[in-house]
C-alpha cells in the first residue's frame, strides 16, 4: 500500500500532556540537529540563550526556541516530542508561539489515522491511491461511502504566520526561513512532509515511469502552503473555516497536514473538513461517494466566482497537462474541475443535482447563474427585515445548492431555511430544517461546534426560539422583539 495509507493505518496513539511551563535556561535542552547550517540565512539573535518550555508530564515534552528569526519578529520554535515524537515546527511571532505552546496537550492528541468506523471489515482502508485524470495522484473510494461518515484525521506538522509572507518581502529570505523550519522536524515526519514537494506534470504516466523522477515538478514550501491553504486564527481563539474572513486584528496562520496531500481539489467536492480543538484536520463524507470516485475537498471558497477559482487553481494547483488529448488548449484556465470547464460527466445516477448533457459553455452559464441566484437569495434570507421571502424562495435556495453540487455548504443553507420558516410561524418546516442544520453542521464544523449547539437548541423548541413568529408579530405591531 502507498506511503500515505501506511502512515494513516500506523497512526500514533495519543497521550494527554499537561500545559507547559517555563524551565530554567540552565537546564535547556539543545535543539535537534538541523540539516545544513545557518550560513547566509537571514536571521537575528533575539535571546542570548535558548528558551525551553517543558511539561510536567511523565512523557517528555519540550518547546525549544531556535533563536533563528527574521526581522527580529518571525522566529522558529519547535517541539520534537509532540504526538510521541511526531513533532511540530512553528514560524511565528513570540506572542502567538505562547498561545500555541499552551495547546501542547491538545496538539499531542492529534493523530494521522483513518477513522475506525470507516475501515472495511478486514481492517483495510476504504480508499486507495490512484491516478486521477487531469489531476494527478489522488485517492479513490474502494467502497460506497455515505454522507455523514467520518473518514480521516490528520495531524499538523508546520504552522506559519500569514503575515510572514507580507512582511518578509524578499522571497529568498522567506524560502531560507521555511527550509530551516522544516529541517527541525523529526526525520520520519520530515520525510512525510517532503512527499508534498513534487507534483506530476505531463500526461498520465505508464507503469514503467509511474515512480520515476521525470514528469515531476519541484515545489517550494511556500508553494505547498499556498496550494493547501488550511488556516487557523489564534486571535479569536477559534479555528477559521475555509473562505471565512472574520474582521479584526487576528492571528492567522497557515497550517500544513502532509497526510491530506493526496486529496484532490474540486470546486464541488465530496468531502467536508474542519479543524478541531486539537488542531487536527478532520474530513467527513458530504455526499454519497461511489466506488472508484475520487476523494476531493475544496481548498478555496467554492462560492467564489468561477473566474477567481480558475485563476487560483491555475496558479497553485494546475492540472498535470495544460492541453487536451488533441493538443487543444484546455478549457477552464488549467482548472480541471467540471465547474470550471463545463465538462460534466454523463452520469446516469443522481450523484448530485441532475445529469448534465448540454454543451460546456451552456453548463458554465447555468452554473454562473445558479451562484448569482444563491447569493441574491442568501442576502434576503440573512436580512430579518426582508419582506420578499416566501416558502417557494426558501426551497429554491436549497435546491440551487444541490444542483450546484454544494453539499459541503449546506449547514448555513439549512439554518437560514429553518430561521426564515420560523419567522413566518411555520414551526413544522422550521423544525425539519433545524434538524437538517444540526446534521450538516456536524459534518462541516464538527460535533461540538457552536453552530451545532445553537441549531440543536432551536430544533428542541422552535416555538420557544426568539425567531418564532418574528414577522407575524411585526405585522401585528408587536415590534418584532
Amino acid at each position: 500500500m502507498a506511503w500515505l495509507l501506511r502512515a494513516l493505518l500506523l497512526g500514533l496513539s495519543a497521550q494527554q500532556l499537561v500545559i507547559a511551563t517555563t524551565a530554567s535556561n540552565n537546564d535547556a535542552a539543545q535543539p535537534p540537529a538541523a540539516a545544513g547550517s545557518n550560513e547566509d540565512l537571514a536571521y537575528e539573535q533575539i535571546h542570548k540563550s535558548q528558551i525551553v518550555y517543558t511539561s510536567n508530564s511523565t512523557t517528555s515534552s519540550e518547546w525549544i526556541s531556535t533563536n533563528i528569526c527574521s526581522q527580529k519578529t518571525y522566529c522558529i520554535y519547535t517541539n520534537p516530542y509532540i504526538g510521541h515524537g511526531r513533532g511540530i515546527v512553528l514560524l511565528t511571532k513570540f506572542a502567538d508561539f505562547q498561545k500555541i505552546e499552551r495547546l501542547d496537550q491538545h496538539l499531542s492528541l492529534a493523530s494521522d489515522r483513518i477513522e475506525p468506523n470507516a475501515l472495511l471489515p478486514d481492517g483495510s482502508p476504504p480508499f486507495e491511491e490512484s491516478y486521477i485524470l487531469s489531476k494527478g495522484p489522488g485517492l479513490t473510494a474502494r467502497t460506497e461511502l455515505r454522507r455523514g461518515k467520518p473518514l480521516m484525521e490528520a495531524a499538523p506538522v508546520l504552522v506559519v504566520h500569514k503575515d510572514f509572507f507580507a512582511d518578509i518581502w524578499r522571497k529568498t529570505e522567506r524560502n531560507k526561513m521555511l527550509e530551516k523550519a522544516v529541517s527541525f522536524l523529526p526525520p520520519a515526519t520530515k520525510e512525510k512532509f517532503n512527499k508534498q514537494r513534487h507534483i506530476t506534470i505531463g500526461s498520465i504516466p505508464d507503469s514503467s515511469r509511474a515512480d520515476a523522477e521525470d514528469g515531476q515538478k519541484a515545489r517550494t514550501i511556500e508553494e505547498i502552503l499556498l496550494a493547501s491553504p488550511f488556516e487557523i486564527d489564534l486571535g479569536t481563539n477559534s479555528y477559521t473555516p475555509m473562505g471565512h474572513d472574520p474582521q479584526g486584528d487576528h492571528s492567522k496562520h497557515y497550517i500544513n497536514y502532509p497526510s491530506t496531500s493526496l486529496f484532490t481539489h474540486s470546486c464541488r467536492p465530496n468531502l467536508a473538513f474542519h479543524i478541531d480543538g486539537n488542531l487536527a484536520l478532520r474530513t467527513t463524507v458530504a455526499r454519497k461517494i461511489q466506488p472508484g470516485e475520487e476523494l476531493s475537498i475544496a481548498y478555496i471558497d467554492p462560492f467564489k466566482p468561477r473566474k477567481e477559482r480558475q485563476e487560483w487553481v491555475g496558479r497553485y494547483r494546475p492540472s498535470p497537462s495544460q492541453t487536451g488529448a488533441g493538443g487543444e488548449e484546455e478549457e477552464g484556465g488549467g482548472c480541471p474541475c467540471p465547474s470550471c470547464t463545463g465538462l460534466y460527466p454523463r452520469i446516469t445516477h443522481k450523484q448530485h443535482g441532475h445529469p448534465h448533457t448540454s454543451s460546456p459553455s451552456s453548463e458554465l452559464a447555468k452554473s454562473d447563474a445558479r451562484l448569482a441566484e444563491i447569493e441574491a437569495i442568501r442576502s434576503e434570507l440573512r436580512n430579518h427585515e426582508s419582506r420578499g421571502v416566501t416558502p417557494e424562495k426558501i426551497e429554491k435556495f436549497l435546491q440551487l445548492h444541490v444542483e450546484e453540487g454544494l453539499e459541503t455548504k449546506m449547514a448555513e443553507a439549512y439554518e437560514l431555511a429553518a430561521t426564515n420558516y420560523n419567522y413566518m410561524g411555520m414551526d413544522r418546516m422550521a423544525k425539519r430544517y433545524a434538524d437538517k442544520a444540526v446534521q450538516a453542521a456536524q459534518i462541516e464544523y464538527g460535533r461540538d461546534a457552536n453552530d451545532v449547539i445553537a441549531m440543536r437548541i432551536m430544533a428542541g423548541d422552535v416555538r420557544g426560539h426568539w425567531s418564532f413568529g418574528y414577522k407575524s408579530k411585526d405585522k401585528r405591531g408587536g415590534g418584532g422583539q
